[in-house]
């Protein structure tokens, strides 16, 4: 390692990301991290059943024995970066996880994995556990903003796989470093981020494909499971990394994103600049829903009098989000048709209607036949800070509605409570087990290694 690593991209962003690591949280912080805790937990729950999540675990158990690290959905331990590789699967397997709008990805579903699972084999408190999360969080939005979120999409690249490392490696080191009772240094980081820019893959094939699209629950897994490694081989001084990870010529931007963007840290972290997910399906037509709820008096108007569905948005909807004909529950998950005809047929909290039983339903099928989309520039102009989408009704008599929503319930400024994020997990009948993983939560004296151990049980 050099001993200065200049003004680039990722020296700056490295030396705010110390800082950060390094600060304590005020009280307004650990609210926040609270809560997207409790929603990572009982998101987790949620996806630790689904059949995916529940193979891997099983692939899991050779490493038994192997680190001090509960692996969710099994009663064994394991390394820490096995242990991160189920639980990230898990917070990613149903379209619930929390969003980082700007970036396009999902902090919470590598970033929390990662630094739980390190937390529980280091035996970390709390405090430092929070603090290592919201550092994680630090890293990747900004790592994501100057890459590029938008276009890191539109080149056929998964956020979340591509800067969940990055954010995973932060947190990771953060913990290690409290563990040693050393600081976080800038140069840490940056080596961490030259492992986990070797590391970085997830493509979009999922999203343009009726079937094989539950490997994008994976991607989450992988950044997890790759930032705890990326942070160990940080610590390695013979295995050296490039410092130019992020502004390089085979860089993130360069590779995955675009043109390099310049990022100003703001002083207010950003884990307060986090979306929490009511539906279970892809953030950008979370507006849509609210709009849909707006124009037929909260879902009771009977669909028999649509004759057609105009939705609305950036072009990124016509891109990747209008298969008409999904059969396997991540593509509808993410088909703008699907998620329009399931919204009106069962309302938007039937999180069941995304499975696999549903995916030939003929109600949801014929109202997705109606949908159809628009390109608004207008729209678009929010977009990707603000997820903002129109919806509009053509109905059999000649009379139209039509409704905008730019920011969707579970965003920063439309934010859930924590009882709306325990009722999340009301589809697994666990509204007792949120209630008590609440609780731990908000007694400090619960360390890594007990919520770990909670949520394992659980």
């Amino acid at each position: 390692m050099p001993d200065t690593l200049g003004e680039g991209a990722t020296a700056r962003i490295a030396a705010h990301v110390a800082r950060v690591a390094n600060a304590r949280l005020d009280a307004s912080d650990t609210e926040a991290l609270r809560r997207l805790f409790l929603d990572n937990f009982v998101v987790s729950l949620w996806g630790s059943i689904r059949p995916w999540t529940s193979q891997i675990a099983q692939w899991t158990r050779r490493f038994a024995g192997t680190g001090a690290s509960p692996v969710l959905g099994g009663d064994w331990c394991a390394d820490a970066s096995v242990a991160a590789l189920v639980h990230g699967t898990a917070s990613h397997s149903y379209e619930l996880d929390d969003t980082h709008n700007e970036t396009l990805s999902h902090p919470g579903a590598a970033i929390i994995p990662a630094a739980l699972s390190v937390a529980a084999a280091t035996d970390a408190s709390q405090a430092d556990l929070f603090r290592a999360v919201a550092t994680g969080y630090e890293a990747m939005a900004l790592v994501g903003m100057a890459a590029g979120g938008l276009e890191t999409v539109h080149r056929g690249f998964h956020p979340t796989a591509i800067f969940g490392t990055f954010g995973a490696a932060a947190a990771c080191l953060a913990l290690h470093a409290y563990q040693r009772g050393t600081p976080v240094t800038p140069e840490l980081l940056v080596r961490a981020w030259g492992h986990a820019l070797s590391q970085a893959s997830g493509s979009m094939q999922f999203s343009a494909e009726a079937s094989g699209g539950e490997v994008k629950r994976v991607h989450a897994g992988f950044a997890a499971r790759n930032g705890v490694l990326a942070a160990e081989f940080a610590l390695m001084d013979a295995v050296t990394a490039p410092c130019l990870a992020i502004e390089g010529s085979y860089g993130l931007a360069a590779l995955f994103g675009g043109q390099l963007k310049e990022v100003q840290p703001t002083e207010r972290l950003q884990i307060h600049a986090i979306s929490l997910k009511p539906y279970a399906c892809c953030r950008l037509f979370h507006s849509t829903i609210d709009a849909l709820a707006e124009l037929t008096d909260n879902f009771r108007m009977p669909t028999a009098g649509i004759r057609e569905i105009v939705i609305s948005g950036p072009q990124l909807i016509a891109d990747q989000h209008m298969l008409a004909q999904p059969t396997s529950t991540m593509a509808a998950q993410y088909s703008c048709p699907y998620i329009v005809g399931a919204t009106l047929s069962y309302g938007p909290y039937r999180y069941d209607a995304y499975g696999e039983a549903f995916l030939d339903d003929p109600e949801i099928r014929r109202i997705a036949q109606l949908v159809r989309f628009e390109l608004s520039e207008a729209l678009a102009r929010y977009y990707p800070a603000r997820f903002a989408t129109g919806a509009r009704l053509c109905l059999h008599d000649g009379a139209a509605r039509s409704s905008v929503v730019v920011d969707s319930v579970g965003t920063p400024a439309r934010p859930l409570t924590i009882e709306q994020i325990i009722a999340k997990g009301d589809g697994l009948a666990s509204q007792d087990i949120g209630k008590t993983l609440a609780g731990l939560l908000w007694d400090e004296t619960q360390g890594g290694r007990a919520l770990a151990q909670a949520l394992a049980r659980a």
